[in-house]
């Protein structure tokens, strides 16, 4: 039941509704004019990505940060991944093209970057229980943790550019492909993915 009262104001609240804005972009389908140009353009022959690690008081949200290095000049679609490996340090996931101008916008913001950081160095194990494992056994639970981070930056990827970071992870022996297999197996992901054949890993079809 609507009063006439009460459909004469949703009419009037409706008028005022400003229209709903038109999606930029679909599923899929980078916003980014270069980020659409490269899918256009012959595979890089510097192919892979690198960590970035970078001096960080606070530890924001994913998207939050994110967004914050975009209006530092860095666009959230050359960003694949944003964590947080110590309290104090901020770490990018970029493809190894971009690594010279992402350090060169950040020096302009007056933002210098750890150099040579390990991110399997136990030295990054702060927590108070790990400080009487004897030195390999950290090693071990350091490169133990890096391996989850990584494996789950894999699970938020989508192909094919996921194909080509599970092969720069292995290449640097930061995961294995028996990690990769394993973790995807008994993961909850269900969408279908052609990272799970090992032959496409190998494929130049999926350089970025």
């Amino acid at each position: 039941y609507h009063s006439p009262i009460n459909q004469k104001y949703a009419s009037r609240a409706a008028a005022n509704v400003p229209p709903r804005p038109r999606c930029s972009t679909t599923f899929g389908v980078p916003r980014n004019k270069d980020a659409i140009a490269r899918r256009f353009q012959l595979p890089s022959d510097n192919q892979g990505f690198t960590y970035l690690y970078m001096p960080c008081r606070l530890r924001r949200c994913y998207s939050e940060t994110r967004k914050a290095l975009s209006r530092l000049g860095l666009p959230s679609s050359r960003v694949l991944d944003v964590c947080y490996p110590v309290n104090g340090m901020a770490g990018i996931l970029v493809h190894n093209d971009y690594v010279e101008e992402a350090t060169m916008t950040l020096f302009e913001n007056g933002i210098s970057l750890f150099g040579d950081c390990d991110p399997n160095d136990p030295i990054l194990l702060k927590d108070p229980k790990f400080d009487s494992d004897p030195e390999e056994v950290r090693k071990q639970t350091a490169i133990m943790i890096h391996k989850n981070r990584l494996l789950k930056v894999l699970q938020r990827l989508r192909s094919p550019i996921r194909l080509a970071v599970t092969r720069s992870f292995i290449a640097q022996d930061w995961i294995t492909q028996a990690d990769h297999d394993t973790f995807f197996a008994s993961s909850s992901v269900t969408e279908f993915n052609s990272a799970s054949n090992p032959k496409l890993l190998s494929s130049s079809l999926y350089d970025v």
